[in-house]
């Protein structure tokens, strides 16, 4: 059974606060990533940086969340 600490609300309100604006970054670097390999390599190049790319940030959202849950945030 584990206690909840006052501050652990605090830490999970910071990780979102910090961690959305980094999300949205990365997914707008992502975009970029994608149209500048699409443009300059064709088609397949943009599909697979794309598909490395979300999974990627697929993995390390998944990470994130559970690093603030295994904290004792929410």
């Amino acid at each position: 059974m584990s206690r909840h600490r006052p501050y652990d609300d605090t830490k999970s309100l910071i990780a979102i606060i910090l961690g959305v604006p980094a999300l949205a970054g990365l997914v707008y670097f992502l975009l970029v990533a994608v149209n500048v390999a699409w443009r300059d390599y064709g088609l397949v190049v943009g599909v697979l940086v794309f598909v490395v790319g979300f999974v990627g940030l697929s993995y390390g959202s998944y990470r994130a969340v559970e690093l603030v849950r295994s904290s004792g945030g929410r």
